[in-house]
């Protein structure tokens, strides 16, 4: 895709210096005092931040996992069904899905957002948490043409009543905010006017249903994340369904560095993160102890900027090789430890070790 460079970033081969990744000096750092307490958990079996005071309980968030889970594998088999030929193949390797994943949302999971948002009990969560019940379509060719065509797939659903589109989010990075409206546009899965083109079938459709109330898709067409991720969020209602479904659509290669953001972004935010990566909670939390503040803002523009990085590279056929990632070069005056490659290898030898631990674990 033909997309704007990045403005005043300073790219570096990924191959000079590869001692300097390996370095673990913490230069430019201020290193606070010991902690009396944690500030991240890990895992279900550990302590949760200890200014959680709202919320409910583990056993609560249990009970609603378990109501939600069983609506998963309607939601796969509608997906499968409807864009089962388009994901790749070995013999298909330019078809324009890379892969649909789905998933419930986890009691930890549950239980930290229910105290983020204090919703206190059970009927609230069911109520207003919206993402309860996920999936993806993470794209092979995220060019809005070829987003838009699986996009489509959608309209004769919602015109026959097999599903029902409830809310538009198109999520645009924050770092593309004081751009010019067509370079900002550019990062963009879908036209607006395609996005409201499905707004408007759905509205139709109620129409002529002759509802009570006219009812009406609710958007956010210029979502501004802080997260900085480029993607579009929707919310799907299955026939007969009490509860709406969150769809997320992105490209496999911004998918591939959300992987590891996802994790940055807890340990800085302080939430809960499995206690496989402690190696990689070790390097990076420092970044939000006091007196770190502009090493902190460094990191999070770099991060933003690796977003776009990889929205702008080109899509490539599918192969059953393993592929290295490979993500934005350090771009701004952080110590080596902080390039995102060093992480992610931090963060794939945590899964690698954790993995074989639960091989070798006895019966």
């Amino acid at each position: 895709m033909n997309i704007p460079q990045i403005m005043g970033l300073r790219l570096m081969s990924p191959f000079t210096e590869q001692k300097q990744q390996r370095r673990t000096s913490s230069f430019g750092l201020t290193m606070a005092a010991p902690l009396l307490k944690d500030t991240v958990s890990f895992g279900a079996t550990a302590k949760m931040l200890t200014s959680r005071k709202d919320g409910v309980s583990l056993k609560a968030a249990r009970e609603v996992y378990a109501i939600t889970e069983t609506m998963q594998p309607k939601i796969q088999k509608f997906l499968n069904e409807l864009f089962g030929d388009l994901q790749v193949t070995q013999f298909k390797p330019q078809n324009p899905i890379y892969k649909i994943s789905d998933r419930a949302k986890t009691p930890e999971s549950i239980r930290e957002k229910s105290a983020t948002r204090q919703w206190n009990c059970r009927a609230e969560i069911l109520d207003f948490m919206t993402d309860l019940n996920g999936a993806k379509i993470v794209m092979r060719d995220g060019s809005k043409k070829s987003v838009e065509k699986v996009l489509s797939r959608f309209i004769e659903p919602i015109k026959k009543g097999k599903i029902e589109l409830i809310e538009i989010e198109n999520k645009r990075p924050k770092v593309t905010q004081k751009l010019s409206n067509s370079k900002k546009s550019q990062y963009d899965y879908a036209s607006i006017d395609f996005l409201e083109q499905l707004q408007r079938i759905q509205e139709d459709k109620w129409a002529s249903m002759k509802l009570k109330e006219k009812r009406k898709v609710r958007t956010d067409m210029f979502d501004f994340t802080e997260v900085n991720y480029p993607a579009i969020h929707f919310l799907f209602k299955l026939p007969g369904e009490e509860r709406p479904f969150e769809l997320m659509i992105m490209g496999k290669n911004v998918n591939a560095y959300k992987d590891l953001d996802d994790k940055l972004f807890k340990i800085l935010n302080n939430k809960n993160i499995d206690k496989k990566y402690k190696p990689l909670v070790d390097v990076v939390s420092p970044l939000s102890e006091p007196g770190n503040k502009p090493l902190l803002e460094l990191f999070n523009k770099y991060r933003g900027d690796a977003f776009l990085f990889q929205r702008a590279k080109k899509p490539t056929a599918f192969s059953e090789n393993y592929e290295i990632e490979y993500f934005l070069p350090l771009t701004e005056d952080l110590p080596p430890q902080y390039d995102l490659n060093n992480l992610h290898r931090i963060m794939q030898e945590c899964e690698a070790k954790a993995a074989v631990k639960q091989r070798t674990k006895k019966p």
